[in-house]
């Protein structure tokens, strides 16, 4: 007789929540040792005391004390400052193993699956972005096979579970759309338009899909291009795809993903690319270290070119890193660039840019429950477009003056990245109006003067919007 898989199901949260117990234990005993280790070295440190009768003169003690039947004769007041603190110690590491206790049994009743099946899917763990819009369904195209298996999800770590291993993205089939001559003629004029303003093509890619029907086109979007920050999209997808096998504890990244994502921090990117592939920033290595070391790093590729983003490199970082102070590729991150003078860069196409966000919006990307997650963190709402608008302080990360939310109504959804270096511009966003205008538009530009050039994004976005609305 098959298993009733209510029961299967309650066998493994107790399976799971006494994993996290035992790791718990484990952390209580570790802790415990530490104490103990403190309170031997502070005892060999501290000066001998003298332990004596009580005196037998009563004005040896204050007025309105109680006596006691021993006195230590305290012979230097360090040892005094040394006592308290290891009071304080241990009082910390109480606190500290608490906390870990609650977070380790939180996170496992967290995982606890809904008595309600029909809710299941769209629960949130407490560290989902807030959900801005319900996003419009995606078109019947052809089937995409995702990922049914369900592993076994292991206890929290603080990071990454040191056993390396290759993951590989769980969408295997690109998606299916038709070209499209009315949206061709709508690139045709954004090229169009880019010329009339005095700006090169030969650098220029586009890729416009219309959600809703399945259709596309193009201009070189098979040509790889440098994406600048729009590679972190691909690096949250490849970290959603570790905590998705166990190996990563998703509320430990959270502050990582806010500030990789939503600031484009190169600092936050650097701990997710170092944690998830096991890469630390070093100088010197030996051959055969380095071959590992590359061997490591290169799973980010390995991830996605499995599953048909053919030729895509995106293992290396982004700089400057500046709370490591690194500015520019230094040791093994240099070393992995070949020729300094025609270097190895991280490189994908508008055309795979728009797939990923295609496959985050439409719930396949890793799970519908991290697609949803991933499409949030990129969403960028309308109090947010208001504000940046005219913000130009260089010091901090402005998604929308310059790029194609600055020119559209404040009552559209938006989700995408954006990216900017001295020589390159670069966009991918998600579209999506009330009245059911969904589309995707990638825009990736290799050369200075769309570098500087702060109005052109805004005028592409503006004249695709109008045609995509029929607003024109």
């Amino acid at each position: 007789m098959p298993e009733n898989p209510h029961i299967k199901q309650r066998n493994q949260i107790i399976t799971e929540l006494q994993a996290d117990l035992t790791h718990a234990y484990q952390v209580i005993n570790q802790q415990q040792e530490y104490i103990n280790q403190l309170e031997e070295q502070l005892s060999q440190k501290s000066p001998k005391t003298h332990i004596s009768s009580a005196p037998s003169d009563k004005s040896a003690y204050p007025q309105g004390k109680i006596k006691t039947r021993y006195q230590v004769k305290k012979r230097v007041l360090p040892y005094q400052k040394k006592s308290g603190k290891l009071s304080q110690l241990q009082f910390t590491a109480i606190v500290a193993v608490v906390v870990v206790f609650i977070t380790l049994i939180g996170s496992a009743l967290m995982r606890r699956p809904s008595s309600n099946p029909s809710k299941q899917t769209t629960d949130k763990a407490a560290t989902s972005p807030k959900s801005t819009t319900s996003f419009p369904p995606a078109p019947n195209l052809t089937p995409i096979p995702q990922n049914k298996s369900n592993p076994v999800i292991l206890p929290p770590k603080a990071l990454v579970n040191s056993e390396l291993s290759e993951l590989v993205y769980n969408v295997q089939t690109p998606p299916n759309f038709r070209k499209s001559k009315t949206l061709q003629s709508t690139v045709d004029a954004a090229v169009n338009l880019a010329v009339s303003q005095g700006l090169p093509k030969k650098p220029l890619s586009i890729t416009l899909i219309d959600v809703k029907t399945g259709e596309y086109a193009q201009y070189q979007q098979e040509k790889p291009r440098f994406p600048a920050s729009v590679i972190k999209m691909f690096w949250m997808v490849y970290l959603y795809g570790q905590i998705q096998n166990g190996r990563a504890d998703e509320i430990a990244f959270t502050p990582y993903i806010d500030a990789m994502v939503k600031k484009s921090d190169n600092n936050a990117a650097s701990t997710v690319i170092d944690a998830v592939t096991q890469t630390e920033f070093t100088k010197d290595l030996k051959e055969e270290n380095y071959q590992n070391w590359l061997k490591k790093r290169n799973q980010l590729n390995i991830f996605f070119q499995k599953a048909g983003y053919n030729k895509i490199n995106i293992n290396q970082k982004t700089y400057p890193i500046t709370d490591k102070k690194i500015y520019e590729p230094q040791g093994a991150d240099l070393r992995m660039r070949g020729d300094p003078k025609d270097p190895i860069r991280n490189k994908i196409t508008t055309q795979q840019a728009a797939r990923i966000l295609y496959e985050i919006y439409s719930s396949q990307a890793i799970s519908p429950l991290y697609s949803e997650k991933m499409a949030n963190w990129l969403s960028i709402d309308a109090e947010t477009r208001i504000e940046k608008r005219e913000q130009q302080d260089p010091n901090v990360f402005n998604p929308v003056r310059g790029y194609f939310s600055e020119s559209l109504p404040t009552d559209v959804y938006f989700g995408g990245k954006a990216g900017w270096t001295s020589a390159s511009r670069q966009e991918a966003a998600y579209i999506a109006t009330r009245d059911g205008a969904t589309y995707i538009l990638v825009v990736f530009a290799e050369d200075r003067a769309y570098a500087y050039d702060w109005k052109i994004f805004p005028k592409i976005s503006d004249l695709v919007f109008k045609r995509m609305t029929n607003t024109n």
